[in-house]
């Protein structure tokens, strides 16, 4: 039974609820299974992924514009060159995660207007977090290494299916979730 007076009283109830399940490995939900579509609008995960970026960015602006086809433009203002142009990068999904064996999402980069010739101004890429690496023209993005660098570590393990893709304005983010069952 629930201790109502083990709830935080600044907490809303559902938070307290989840964290203590989460504390028991969700042992009272043991057996579950679910499906989430979560449609993300451009202008939410640009403040999610801006808000994340350490005061030392080289980056001062950053904008997401999701197309048809699993594509995301992402345009850049680097703080120390500012007299030039936004940088412009097309990220289109070309491999999907495989969970649990592989948590990496692939993205292959497009540089469109000035970047593609300014390839210095491209350093900023040099400055990505732990979990996500560059190669000349793919952005890998380890979920696993993200999902314990930015939340719960082990959220990640719950998550059977994951897949990205894309329509004008919204990034949609669709998958499975499993609570493995407990045998007693």
């Amino acid at each position: 039974m629930l201790d109502s007076h083990a709830m935080n009283p600044i907490e809303p109830w559902w938070l307290t609820l989840l964290r203590e399940q989460q504390s028991t490995d969700f042992a009272d939900l043991a057996g579950s299974h679910a499906s989430f579509t979560i449609p993300i609008s451009d202008r939410l995960l640009g403040r999610i992924i801006a808000a994340r970026l350490p005061p030392s960015s080289p980056i001062s602006e950053l904008q997401l514009r999701a197309d048809d086809g699993n594509q995301v433009t992402v345009s850049v203002k680097l703080a120390r060159l500012a007299f030039l142009p936004a940088v412009r990068v097309r990220l289109t999904v070309e491999r999907q995660p495989d969970l649990p064996a592989s948590p990496i999402l692939i993205l292959r980069m497009g540089f469109e207007g000035v970047a593609a010739l300014a390839t210095p101004a491209l350093r900023f890429l040099q400055g990505l977090p732990p979990g996500i690496r560059v190669e000349p023209d793919k952005l890998h993005v380890d979920l696993a290494t993200l999902s314990a660098q930015y939340g719960p570590a082990d959220a990640l393990s719950y998550v059977t299916a994951l897949e990205l893709t894309t329509v004008s304005g919204r990034v949609i983010l669709s998958g499975r979730l499993a609570i493995p069952p407990r045998h007693v």
